[in-house]
């Protein structure tokens, strides 16, 4: 299990403000409580900043690199410019994500070479022009539709981990179980993982923790591959070691075992 730790985005007040002031020592702090927590990627994403966005992502990704030195990143950014101007300041020599390509032509053509460059994964959404679809089916359609368009452009599909979309059940009840139901389809694709922003499932409801941890469960039960998550909530990371003892992950409970010891779980 993938685990990217979703905290430096801008979206949230506190890192915007830190990065529009420059705060090095917070935005270290956030990211190496991430990996503490058992991150297994850092994302960063300085998409909405009152700031220059390129500018923004390499000072982000210089304050990484001197306070961590080697770390994974996942490279989170709507403009392909942005995510240019990443790939070339970040030197840590981990492993690398992009976030992310649709089955759109245009966004192909931006990412997928730039990727292949960089020995990069790549977050497929799947959406195409006519937006998010409803059904398992419909997201199954789409992540085959772009394979074929990766594969065309040199990319094999184990570099993909595809998106299936997870919409908040407050609103579309039927959301969840249509993204579990998706995982499975999905990787059916030769060589194709699954990820989610697993916070989304839960947005606008109350204990919002305790929310994602369980549709977390389901999602591992599932199939999924990776998740973009907050690795510092307890509620999140007791699921994640439960799931691996239930799921025989974890060899003879040992990780969960560990986590008790270390009063990890709630």
């Amino acid at each position: 299990m993938l685990i990217i730790g979703e905290r430096i985005n801008s979206t949230r007040k506190n890192i915007r403000e830190a990065i529009k002031a420059r705060n090095n020592e917070f935005i270290a702090g956030e990211a190496k409580k991430q990996l503490d927590a058992g991150a297994s990627y850092i994302d960063v994403n300085c998409a909405v900043t009152s700031g220059d966005e390129l500018q923004d992502i390499e000072w982000v990704i210089g304050v990484l690199q001197e306070a961590i030195g080697k770390f994974n990143i996942c490279i989170d950014s709507p403009n392909h410019l942005a995510i240019e101007r990443a790939l070339k300041v970040y030197t840590a020599g981990g492993d690398i994500i992009i976030n992310s390509i649709t089955a759109d032509e245009q966004r192909i053509r931006q990412i997928l070479p730039r990727a292949i460059t960089a020995g990069a994964k790549v977050v497929a959404l799947t959406m195409d022009e006519k937006g998010m679809p409803d059904t398992a089916d419909g997201r199954f359609a789409i992540a085959a539709d772009i394979a074929k368009k990766a594969r065309s452009a040199g990319l094999d599909t184990s570099a993909l981990l595809f998106d299936p979309l997870i919409r908040p059940v407050a609103t579309e009840p039927l959301q969840g179980r249509a993204f579990l139901d998706a995982i499975p389809l999905i990787k059916s694709i030769e060589g194709a993982g699954t990820v989610c922003g697993l916070s989304n499932i839960s947005y606008g409801l109350p204990k919002r923790g305790l929310v994602n941890s369980i549709f977390l469960s389901m999602a591992l039960k599932s199939g999924l591959d990776a998740a973009i998550l907050d690795p510092t909530d307890a509620n999140v990371a007791s699921a994640l070691f439960a799931s691996g003892a239930l799921l025989g992950s974890d060899e003879y409970c040992a990780e969960f075992i560990g986590a008790f010891r270390e009063g990890k779980l709630v």
